[in-house]
């Protein structure tokens, strides 16, 4: 394009001319609420800045983050002060010319991807939400960024006192801060948010925006023993962090939770009815976040990182469970109970022998190969630990692999290897080559199992073929929509009655995943509410892992039984019993 052309006649003849170009300034961002009958409507954005030394700056607008596309539909008004001229270069780029380090202001407006209230179907954390009690938006949605190298920003709320707000921004207070840091913050606030001020070996605070049907104070509760749990098996004091937890409508039939972190913050969106051990779980998650790949490491930043995903997220969930068990906020049978839905899901899994490459090119298009990485990961990580417990007499274990992790991560700095290389090359130090196993199972898609004891002695787990678990419909379109949608003519699910158009209540009964078990869905078809029953085995096989927990134990047992499954030393009653 023409005006490339002209930057680089530009910049070559400042250079020519032994001009220096000045220091990179730091740009100044201000955020504002629209307030109209006492309702926000949307959010005003200033940035003071200076021109790039090249005389022409490029802008980049919110476009695409997570599989969410075209973010810049949210950003209106868009006006620069000071420049000589404003080009698009593409929807999402605006192409600045001015005079090397002048001024320029920055205005914009940002509103709302919803005209009504987000609920369980419709709902999308990237996306801004902006209502008239609560607004809720990501700094990728928000933020408007100058391209190129050495910038930084500051950050400034410019709304009433009376107006309750809420970001990790403000740990910054003021100072300035790293774009990256500006792109993974979170912003919420309005009449509906409560903060709540704690200390967990270092800042804590709880935003809750919306009523739920726990109280406040349970859940800042129970964010704190989550937050403490994590800080201390990473041994060491933290600096200020955030929990966001927003409510969206419920949609009969059909829980919905989904949480990000966020750098030093992490932010939940959900339903009201979120069962509380699956809330509990998304909280320990995405805090654990704060460490893994962050600290570990890094993982590459363009779509090739979602084959790296079995480390950063696998192994997260493998670890926030644990944590979940180790604090007392899971009892042992709800910490069997995930693991086993998990497997469930694994084993029925369509995308199960996915290799990398699929995972890479499908991961926000297919929900089974979204969740694959995932699975993947928790198994293998309870593998490797229990390998490493078993060659060392109990002496090692993938925690110690971990923390080794960090330090060596810490002292590489910007030279540190990827997370997933750096994790292979530590864990060998302690007597683990996993290089095969990623290439069998992560790379090439094999199956990924866990070993008998991998759980301990008490806990054994059981392997068993069975039928696949087949609905007979489309149960996520049917999600969606509300209407049973894709029944297939030669499924159970048809031949029990069921067909596309009605509308889909709730299941009765059965356990989504599990042949053995009879699926009971009552729907609403022409006034009436007939219960749909049926056998939802399908002809495939599967292969599927369970862990068998045994009935009647004493508390002193059921103790025992959890410290050997969360990892910890075993106890002279589960030692006694091998």
């Amino acid at each position: 394009m023409t005006w490339l052309k002209t930057a680089a006649v530009a910049a070559a003849a400042a250079l020519s001319m032994g001009a220096a170009a000045p220091a990179a300034s730091v740009a100044d961002y201000t955020v504002s609420p629209v307030v109209v009958d006492q309702g926000v409507t949307a959010l005003d954005v200033v940035v003071r800045l200076r021109a790039d030394a090249s005389g022409f700056t490029r802008l980049q607008l919110p476009d695409e983050s997570a599989g969410t596309h075209r973010m810049w539909r949210f950003l209106k008004d868009i006006r620069v002060e000071g420049a000589d001229s404003v080009a698009e270069d593409g929807p999402a780029v605006r192409v600045v010319r001015a005079a090397p380090g002048h001024p320029l202001t920055l205005r914009y407006r940002v509103v709302s991807a919803y005209d009504r209230e987000p609920d369980g179907n419709s709902f999308d954390t990237y996306k801004p939400t902006v209502r008239p009690r609560w607004f809720w938006v990501y700094g990728e949605a928000l933020f408007i960024r100058p391209d190129g190298e050495g910038h930084r920003a500051r950050f400034t709320w410019a709304g009433p006192r009376s107006l309750p707000f809420a970001s990790d921004l403000q740990h910054a207070a003021g100072r300035p801060m790293a774009m990256s840091d500006l792109s993974e913050s979170v912003l919420v606030g309005g009449a509906d948010l409560r903060l709540y001020a704690r200390d967990a070996d270092g800042p804590l605070r709880i935003a809750v925006v919306g009523a739920f049907p726990f109280k406040d104070e349970d859940f800042a509760n129970t964010a704190t023993r989550i937050v403490s749990a994590e800080r201390g098996f990473w041994r060491g004091r933290e600096s200020p962090f955030l929990v966001v937890l927003a409510r969206v409508d419920p949609v009969s039939g059909h829980r919905s939770t989904r949480g990000e972190g966020r750098g030093d913050a992490f932010a939940i969106m959900t339903t009201p009815d979120a069962r509380p051990e699956q809330l509990q779980a998304t909280l320990a998650h995405e805090y654990f976040h704060t460490w893994n790949p962050r600290r570990l490491g890094r993982i590459d930043e363009d779509d090739r990182q979602r084959a790296e995903y079995w480390f950063s997220e696998g192994f997260t969930d493998f670890y926030a469970w644990r944590m979940l068990l180790n604090s007392g906020q899971y009892a042992l049978p709800a910490f069997v109970d995930i693991w086993n839905e998990m497997l469930l899901a694994y084993a029925n899994s369509p995308a199960r022998d996915a290799p990398a490459a699929r995972i890479v090119e499908a991961f926000w298009k297919d929900r089974a190969v979204e969740k694959l990485p995932y699975q993947r990961g928790a198994i293998m990580a309870a593998r490797w630990d229990r390998e490493l417990r078993d060659r060392s007499g109990g002496r090692t274990s993938l925690d110690d692999v971990m923390r080794a992790m960090q330090v060596r991560a810490k002292a590489l700095g910007p030279a540190s290897p990827k997370a997933p290389e750096l994790f292979a090359e530590t864990a060998r130090r302690f007597g683990l080559d996993v290089a095969p196993e990623v290439q069998a199972v992560m790379n090439a898609g094999g199956p990924a199992l866990l070993p008998a004891n991998a759980f301990g002695a008490c806990l054994p787990v059981t392997t068993v073929t069975l039928p696949a678990f087949e609905y007979g419909f489309d149960i996520d379109a049917t999600y969606k929509t509300g209407k049973v949608t894709g029944v297939r003519p030669d499924s159970a699910a048809y031949a029990a009655g069921l067909r596309d158009g009605m509308t889909y209540m709730n299941r009765q009964s059965g356990r989504p995943g599990d042949s053995r078990q009879t699926l009971v869905l009552r729907v609403k078809s022409d006034g009436a509410e007939p219960l749909i029953s049926y056998s939802p085995a399908g002809k495939a096989q599967i292969t599927l892992q369970q862990i068998d927990m045994p009935k009647d134990l004493t508390p002193a047992r059921r103790a025992a039984c959890a410290a050997e499954a969360g990892g910890l030393a075993p106890t002279p009653a589960v030692a006694a019993s091998r």
